[in-house]
């Protein structure tokens, strides 16, 4: 409080206008090198007429003033606007170079410091300076700002409670999580007992192993990781050619895209033998498992309990809350990630992701391509044709071509590749459409299936010879196909 004046509404022009009225004519207009002379008394109570003139840089200015309690009068006739000048408008024009922002620090500071404080420091001309104690530089701000120092030596203190805390809390961490593992020598290592045999799934997930399947939206992920659980609950070829070794443990499946009901429609179609083996986590549209430290400590004592030791996740997209193209963000989930499943017990990690327009890598950030051990890429060509293909450490799977069995409900890897899968799918398509619309022309023919126009002709040719198809002659001397 200063004279009965509320420090918390200073930001008001009403009340600035109040402060700057207790400020003495001669403290605003005397650092900016106005000379002052009496040209006159008021006869009511004697108060000084005052001529204030500035005369410097070819510039003349004189303002007259009638005591502390009045406005004063800008003598000049080319001054444009109102003759009369307030305190608050003399501050503004001659201190503060017409700087409203500048006029409320200047004031401020003649009121929480007791006093001019641009003055203080030596700067008496605040249009030579234009700068507040906000802006001095610290040192001198420091020594002249009581205020300023007890707020720099409460931060200083906070900043060295702050930097002991965490290494505190680093000390706790580095306590809880035990000791670090220590080396071991290349002798000892090569005199392990290993098992030689390091495939859950030969050539495509070994055991202790990250995979993440990658494939766009609707291409098949679910249906191929349903068809895993089969392969890993009952020991079955996966993809009818991949040898299984059945894991330890039990699988758990994490399922946050299909209904509960749709889940156990898909299942059941696998007629999985080993049904104790599994379970199942249904959460769409349910809570994070992964979202706080009190649903994960959860998590890992229900994954304990239940003996999971292989976890599929459908999918990461809805595990991870933040922003999929930030390395940063998606490095820290993937960390608390293993460090969960870790804790849990899980050995084995199948997680799928989403691939980008480019089906050969993983949509967002790079992390995501880094992190797992092997990537599974499942893709649909323009005909809707599945491929699948994979990479990693000590995993190498040329692309090849997934079929579906309907009869047996299998998914089958046949290992044909893109262009002979196209041939023979394209070969199918225009042999239906021959026997379905006999006596076509060559070019309606051609327009049954995509590719180029030497790809379509090369087509027509070998079905004629393989005697699926015959030419015969129509109107304007036109081939005309029909099917055999």
């Amino acid at each position: 409080m200063r004279n009965g004046i509320n420090m918390s509404i200073v930001a008001s022009r009403k009340y600035l206008e109040e402060y700057a009225k207790e400020i003495p004519w001669k403290e605003i207009l005397g650092p900016v090198y106005f000379r002052e002379v009496q040209v006159d008394v008021l006869n009511s109570d004697s108060t000084p007429v005052l001529n204030w003139t500035f005369d410097k840089g070819g510039l003349i200015l004189t303002i007259q003033t009638y005591g502390e309690e009045e406005d004063a009068l800008i003598l000049d006739w080319n001054h444009q606007g109102s003759q009369r000048l307030s305190k608050l408008d003399a501050i503004k024009k001659f201190r503060c170079g017409e700087s409203w922002v500048n006029t409320k620090a200047f004031i401020l500071e003649g009121i929480s410091q007791g006093g001019n404080t641009i003055d203080k420091v030596s700067r008496l001309q605040w249009s030579e300076y234009q700068q507040s104690s906000i802006e001095m530089a610290p040192d001198v701000r420091y020594v002249s700002d009581p205020l300023f120092q007890a707020i720099v030596d409460s931060e200083f203190g906070s900043m060295i409670a702050r930097d002991m805390a965490r290494s505190k809390f680093e000390e706790m961490k580095f306590a809880q999580e035990g000791e670090p593992t220590p080396a071991i020598s290349l002798r000892d290592l090569l005199q392990k007992k290993i098992d030689t045999n390091k495939w859950v799934v030969q050539d495509l997930l070994i055991k202790a192993g990250k995979v993440f399947l990658a494939a766009k939206a609707k291409a098949g992920k679910t249906t191929m990781c349903v068809a895993l659980l089969k392969s890993l609950a009952d020991g079955v070829m996966f993809l009818n050619r991949f040898h299984v070794e059945p894991p330890e443990g039990n699988i758990g499946y994490m399922n946050l895209e299909l209904t509960e009901a749709q889940m156990q429609e898909w299942v059941s179609r696998q007629d999985i033998k080993n049904l104790d083996r599994i379970h199942f986590w249904n959460l769409r549209g349910k809570p994070n498992p992964f979202r706080s430290t009190a649903s994960r400590n959860s998590l890992i004592n229900e994954i304990q309990s239940l003996g999971i030791k292989t976890l599929i996740i459908d999918t990461f997209s809805k595990i991870f809350p933040g922003e999929a193209n930030n390395n940063s963000e998606v490095n820290k989930f993937l960390l608390m990630l293993d460090e969960t499943l870790e804790k849990a017990g899980v050995e084995q990690l199948i997680m799928l992701v989403h691939a980008g327009n480019d089906a050969k890598k993983i949509r967002g950030a790079t992390a995501l391509t880094d992190h797992p051990d092997a990537i599974w890429y499942l893709y649909n060509d323009e005909e809707r044709n599945r491929f699948f293909s994979a990479v990693g450490r000590d995993v190498e799977v040329e692309e090849g071509q997934i079929s579906f069995d309907p009869t047996m409900n299998e998914l089958k890897f046949t290992g044909a590749g893109k262009k002979a899968t196209k041939d023979a799918s394209s070969r199918e398509k225009m042999l239906g459409f021959i026997a379905a619309n006999a006596g076509q022309n060559a070019s309606t023919v051609d327009d049954s299936v995509v590719g180029t126009k030497s790809h379509k002709i090369k087509l027509r040719k070998q079905l004629i010879r393989d005697g699926l198809v015959i030419v015969r002659k129509g109107p304007n001397n036109s081939d005309l196909y029909f099917a055999v």
